[in-house]
């Protein structure tokens, strides 16, 4: 597509006093090319009627305008204070329709705008059988373009939009003054954002107030793709979010989304985020555009402007993370990993985990087990996430989880598709931390009160057989010096009854099965619905043994062809000394 032109209209602003009393042309908009945006503006010094012509596309009663827009803003306020679809139509003329409309209004700024881009993505558009249905045929076809306005000139040297009144014509550099009153309470101003920004700006209040967000960005039931967020620095807590359920349509296409409400912060430090991905925005809308295309973006403001005083801002820096237990983010396509910790005490822990679900399932996920006992002791699952921003796939957990003094082991595993990077729907709000991350909460904290955790040195362990792969048969001896009892650990693959891998033990004098995994005795291990596992603790006699485990031909340790175990390391068996 072209890349969209705004022009402002440059009028000079030099008036007599006399000729401020007559009545005079304050905004004239002509020429229009196909998939242009165009602004012009004027200031009343009072309150007064203003006169609007206007000529667009007009394509029956069921359509109305679908290809032209025309509106004015309030530039002090932000609010449409008129739009052609509102206007009586005064005469129709082939597929052109002629708008003649008096408004009135107060004393301030306003901004007239002009859009020649089509509104028909999201709406009903069947074909009109005549000009409209024709040049929408071509004017879209990028190698038809330039003969699709030659063909209809007529028709686009019609469209216009003409004010007049007494007030004053306004230069294009005024444009922005014109905004003042609205922006002289504004502490962040994130706006005018183009394709695949990302833009943020820190701020601190110094006392508990209210705010006032002002965001425009593009959102649909499906996911948010441009997008704002407020998080607190210090607790990492999302304290405002931008997304399709809490925003209204901003104008032009459904996809606009507008956010204008109130915000009672605590006093603190935050800052303020905004992106957008790789297509609509302020330099290159590919559809019609917003009702307010300039503050495309993030605006924060006081209602009060004596509460700026208690208001910094500072650019934003990020802090090192603090109280790090465990990090395992940016993870991409097909990744398992894993890694261990020891609680030398007992600890409350926040877990911060973004991943992928849909429809009550996850795909990109993490779980933490207990170390000894294999045992799962959290899960990231669809019931106890939340949105994360971005496509509505992207799924978040962050909240706290008391651990005991033990060990214990993280988890993370992606699929295929949509990871750190690689994302095939628009990422989440903070795509670098795709994974799980683990902080240490308690105000006593120390970093000794956590440690490494190393299987290897885990005594209980007798034997192992783990990290089996397909079309593999391993074994392992071991000796009991008295009867002991033993906890045997196994993950394997079954189905309906079967198992496909799995392991037994041996008496490695007579050849005699003293224990086997059988499908009964298993369990779902997690993930795909044939991972299975026994956790089972038996007697076994002073001897010598043996320890086999033995895999098929697919869906085994670093090949599986579904979805991995909650212990994907332990693909295999393990005995150890059961504790008492």
């Amino acid at each position: 597509m072209k890349q969209t032109i705004i022009t402002l209209i440059l009028i000079s602003s030099a008036f007599s006093t006399s000729t401020r009393a007559q009545e005079s042309v304050l905004v004239d908009i002509k020429n229009i090319t196909p998939e242009e945006i165009r602004v012009g503006g004027f200031a009343l010094d009072r309150s007064a009627d203003v006169k609007i012509e206007a000529v667009g596309f007009y394509a029956g009663r069921r359509h109305g305008l679908m290809f032209t827009r025309a509106w004015i803003l309030d530039a002090g306020t932000r609010e449409v204070v008129w739009e052609i679809e509102d206007a009586e139509r005064e005469k129709t003329k082939r597929s052109l329709a002629e708008y003649l409309d008096v408004i009135s209004l107060p004393k301030g700024g306003y901004e007239v705008y002009y859009s020649s881009y089509p509104s028909y993505f999201y709406d009903d558009w069947d074909g009109f059988g005549n000009f409209i249905d024709r040049i929408f045929a071509k004017i879209f076809d990028d190698d038809e373009y330039e003969d699709a306005y030659n063909d209809y000139r007529e028709e686009w040297d019609s469209f216009k939009i003409m004010v007049r009144g007494n007030g004053r014509r306004v230069e294009a550099a005024e444009i922005g003054e014109l905004r003042r009153p609205f922006l002289q309470n504004a502490f962040v101003s994130i706006i005018g954002l183009r394709d695949d920004e990302n833009e943020r700006q820190a701020f601190e209040l110094k006392r508990p107030m209210d705010i006032r967000v002002y965001a425009i960005g593009e959102a649909r039931k499906d996911g948010t793709f441009d997008y704002g967020w407020i998080i607190n620095t210090e607790t990492r807590e999302k304290v405002w979010k931008f997304n399709y359920r809490y925003s209204e349509h901003a104008g032009g296409v459904k996809k606009n989304r507008l956010v204008d409400e109130a915000l009672s912060l605590p006093k603190g430090k935050y800052v303020a985020f905004f992106e957008t991905d790789d297509s609509h925005s302020a330099d290159s809308w590919n559809a019609a555009p917003p009702n307010d295309p300039g503050f495309w973006g993030l605006t924060l403001r006081v209602d009060n402007p004596a509460m700026l005083k208690y208001v910094s801002t500072h650019d934003y820096v990020e802090t090192e993370e603090k109280n790090i237990i465990v990090k395992i983010t940016e993870l991409r396509d097909d990744e398992v990993r894993s890694e261990g910790f020891k609680c030398k005490r007992d600890l409350n822990v926040r877990i911060y985990a973004l991943g992928e679900g849909k429809r009550k399932h996850m795909f990109d996920y993490s779980w933490i087990i207990d170390a000894r006992t294999r045992k799962k002791i959290w899960e990231m699952t669809y019931r106890n996430t939340e949105h994360a921003g971005g496509g509505s796939k992207n799924r978040l957990f962050d909240g706290l989880i008391h651990l005991d003094r033990g060990a214990y082991t993280v988890y993370a595993v992606t699929d295929g598709n949509h990871s750190y990077w690689d994302w095939n729907t628009a990422p989440p709000y903070d795509k670098e931390h795709w994974g799980i991350t683990l902080y240490a909460v308690d105000d006593d904290f120390k970093p000794g009160d956590v440690g490494e955790y190393n299987e290897d040195d885990d005594t209980s362990t007798l034997a192992q057989v783990v990290r089996m792969r397909d079309y593999e048969r391993e074994r392992e001896r071991f000796t009991l010096q008295k009867d002991t009892d033993v906890r045997i650990y196994a993950v394997g693959e079954g189905m309906k009854g079967h198992l496909y891998d799995y392991g037994w033990i041996e008496d490695a004098g007579t050849g005699e099965v003293v224990w086997e995994m059988t499908y009964i005795h298993t369990e779902h291990a997690g993930g795909a619905k044939k991972n299975r596992v026994c956790n089972q603790t038996v007697r076994l006699k002073k001897g010598k043994y043996l320890l086999y485990f033995e895999t098929d031909d697919s869906h085994s340790f670093e090949e599986f062809n579904d979805a991995p175990p909650y212990d994907p390391a332990h693909w295999g068996i393990t005995v150890y000394v059961a504790e008492n």
